[in-house]
């Protein structure tokens, strides 16, 4: 029996146990992508400025720095593409997921199952007698 119960119960959180993972699959990705990106731009802005610090023109410095912002632009619209297609497929895998469970449902037979069940011993009946009500404490007596 307990057994059963434990199957029953763990076929009934299936569909919250993929969402967990797919939440879990997609923040490790995000995380991945978010930590490969900063390292990227903390290790090209050292880079800039060892360049900066060579340079003596300030017209190469500006094309410089023009250059390394482009770039880093660049980067950044990758990696924000990156995140939305990872966002988008955690989407799609939830939204299956939901529509799983919206079809098992709508396929249960939930008066069939309610019938298993015997409500009429809940009810009271004329056999059981009302308790009487409790009387009121009397009141306490002042010295």
């Amino acid at each position: 029996m307990y057994d059963t119960m434990m199957k029953t119960f763990a076929d009934q959180m299936a569909p919250f146990t993929k969402a967990m993972e797919i939440n879990k699959k997609t923040a490790e990705k995000l995380l991945e992508i978010q930590t490969s990106y900063m390292t990227e731009i903390f290790n090209a802005g050292v880079e800039q400025m060892k360049a900066l610090t060579g340079t003596a023109e300030p017209k190469a410095a500006v094309e410089m720095q023009i250059s390394f912002y482009k770039e880093m632009e660049a980067k950044l619209t990758a990696v924000a593409e990156q995140e939305m297609a990872t966002l988008s497929g955690a989407r799609d895998e939830l939204t299956s997921v939901f529509e799983e469970t919206i079809a098992a449902v709508a396929q249960a037979d939930y008066l069939k199952e309610m019938s298993k069940f015997d409500l009429s011993a809940l009810m009271p009946t004329e056999e059981k007698k009302a308790r009487p009500a409790r009387k009121a404490p009397a009141p306490k007596a002042q010295a």
